[in-house]
């Protein structure tokens, strides 16, 4: 199935989202118990029950729980969760010690993931452009962005490494590229693979200076073609607004020597005159297949990192009140510099700590985690393990392991969570049409990853989300992946293990009571015993004998099943009954 790409890159309004002209932050009072915050669809509704300690992280660091995760941070060392806890975290800080075969079996060949593997010059070579410069039919220049899209999915579902996952997705929305873009499709293996995926928990400075110099970067933000003669201020301007410094520290027109100065000496904020000064410090840095003569005369394109001299401004550039200087013998000092000066601002590094605490603690995160978090980052700048050692400090602080319900899940977050809890089963083959459903299914909620137009990423905050379009289109989908999934001629097939993790966790056939059935489902699926009300709802469904014309019976009759004859159909009312939870608002938080 191919995926329907228009192309289309629109400067984003800076009044359109919350990254953009970020709230200020003040700092709330400590609270001795685990917070909760209460959201309203339609009407009030009481705060939430916080769920056991190793669900709450497991929802807050990972795409959500499933049985095997529990039964894994159950095994891990310490005589208490917390302990048991902490030890989770440690391993999951350190990834490439998480053995992750099983997943990453599913991403290769033999399963229709052809273009994964390949390198940048293959994809720009066989996906891009061919040797005389034309370019290739649709879905051979979109199969690689296809891909990523796919193992996405997978590896949300099945790996073990859930925090890269996550670390995965939040600096794809940092530095984000719209999959919509002309030219980013056929590189954006590159970009996944090679840019965001190995520097999630490494270095920012590093991961800065690969996206600066990705072709998917390049081409997104137009730097390909940034010359002395004409520089282009577009990626400069979103180096330092989105990715370093951020909006709050932007100062418009005013005069360079006149931006205050902070305790540690830097110049607080940047200038209009500091955006132009890096876009010309961004001339020159091309990629090859970016100029027209890339292709002429016999030459042959790469698709690689050019960096291009005869293209650079050689002049003097003055950032943040510095002046930085080209030679001949390293002609990108100019550049690298300035990056460096980005990087360890203290700027830079609140920006990206609020950011940080935003997605994993709250939408208003109290300043004294933000500053622990902010002087992480900027003590260990150029140390390799930067970001892991500033996640550390998140995650074991109490703003972290108590509070609960102060983020709800984006859709494509109660989607994998979802599919994570039943064990969904579908291969998830690139050449199978199914594959692409999924696709358009996740497309509809609004949060199908690497879509968001502009470059500031999906919006982080609980406001965005709660639109019914987006809430509809998100239990549409759970619905079908939690009960059955038509195949290609029709039939409805089983992709859960929903029937399984019921006979495990409930082994007793006369445990299968309606009152049991809903209890085992709500605690696993929510962290928590549903309250009374909820409880008899689901019940009197999971208790109607007669799908045609139901009628409640006693919830604590034995349901048979391994039957799901009509008109009973006692194994679709299980599916239907675990569906449902997925559709309380206790399961959107997080």
């Amino acid at each position: 199935m191919l995926i329907d790409y228009t192309p289309k890159r629109k400067k984003p309004n800076k009044d359109d989202s919350g990254y953009r002209q970020p709230k200020k932050l003040t700092k709330r009072p400590k609270q001795p118990v685990i917070k909760t915050h209460a959201f309203i669809t339609g009407s009030p509704k009481a705060a939430a029950t916080p769920p056991n300690l190793i669900h709450r992280i497991l929802t807050k660091m990972a795409y959500g729980p499933n049985s095997d995760d529990v039964a894994h941070i159950n095994q891990l060392p310490g005589a208490t969760d917390h302990a048991k806890v902490m030890a989770y975290i440690d391993e999951q800080l350190n990834p490439d010690t998480i053995n992750d075969a099983a997943c990453e079996q599913r991403l290769t060949g033999a399963n229709g993931f052809n273009t994964l593997h390949k390198t940048r010059q293959q994809l720009y070579q066989q996906h891009f452009r061919k040797a005389d410069g034309d370019t290739y039919e649709w879905s051979v220049f979109t199969r690689p962005t296809r891909e990523v899209s796919l193992a996405t999915i997978l590896r949300g579902i099945h790996s073990r490494r859930q925090l890269k996952e996550m670390m995965a997705d939040f600096w794809h929305n940092h530095f984000n590229i719209s999959n919509d873009s002309y030219g980013v499709q056929p590189m954006f293996v590159h970009y996944d693979r090679d840019v965001i995926r190995p520097n999630v928990l490494g270095n920012f400075r590093e991961m800065l200076y690969q996206v600066t110099c990705s072709t998917c970067m390049l081409i997104y933000l137009n730097n390909g073609s940034n010359r002395a003669s004409a520089p282009n201020e577009n990626y400069a301007r979103e180096v330092m607004e989105l990715h370093t410094l951020g909006a709050d520290n932007y100062f418009g027109h005013m005069d360079w020597q006149d931006v205050p100065i902070d305790g540690q000496g830097y110049r607080s904020g940047y200038v209009e005159a500091d955006v132009m000064a890096m876009a010309r410090a961004l001339t020159g840095w091309s990629f090859s297949g970016a100029d027209w003569w890339d292709f002429q005369n016999g030459n042959i394109a790469t698709g690689l990192f050019l960096y291009r001299d005869d293209w650079h401004d050689t002049g003097t550039k003055r950032v943040l009140g510095e002046e930085f200087y080209y030679t001949s013998a390293n002609p990108q000092q100019d550049l690298n510099q300035i990056l460096d000066l980005l990087a360890q601002h203290p700027g830079t590094n609140r920006f990206l700590a609020e950011k940080l605490c935003r997605r994993f603690i709250s939408d208003e995160p109290n300043t004294t985690i933000i500053d622990a978090v902010a002087n992480t980052l900027q003590q260990n700048w150029q140390a390799p393990d930067q970001i892991k050692l500033a996640m550390e400090t998140l995650l074991k602080s109490n703003d972290f392991l108590t509070t609960w319900a102060e983020k709800i899940k984006r859709p494509f977050e109660r989607i994998i969570g979802a599919l994570r809890q039943i064990k969904y089963t579908f291969e998830f083959n690139p050449n199978n049409e199914h594959s692409g459903w999924h696709f358009w299914d996740i497309f509809v909620t609004g949060h199908q990853p690497f879509y968001w137009a502009s470059p500031n990423g999906y919006p982080d905050v609980k406001s965005h989300w709660l639109g019914t379009s987006s809430l509809v289109g998100t239990w549409k989908l759970i619905q079908r992946m939690a009960h059955r999934h038509e195949d290609y001629d029709g039939n409805k097939p089983i992709l859960n293990q929903v029937l399984a993790e019921t006979f495990i966790g409930l082994p007793n056939p006369n445990d299968h009571t309606a009152t049991q059935l809903v209890n085992f489902w709500y605690e696993k699926i929510i962290g928590t015993m549903p309250d009374n009300s909820t409880h008899n709802h689901l019940a009197d469904f999971m208790a109607s004998k007669d799908c045609a014309n139901p009628v409640v019976g006693n919830h604590n009759d034995v349901i048979d099943l391994n039957d799901n004859s009509w008109p009973d159909k006692n194994q679709d009312r299980l599916y239907d009954m675990v569906a449902t939870i997925f559709f309380t608002p206790e399961f959107i938080y997080r």
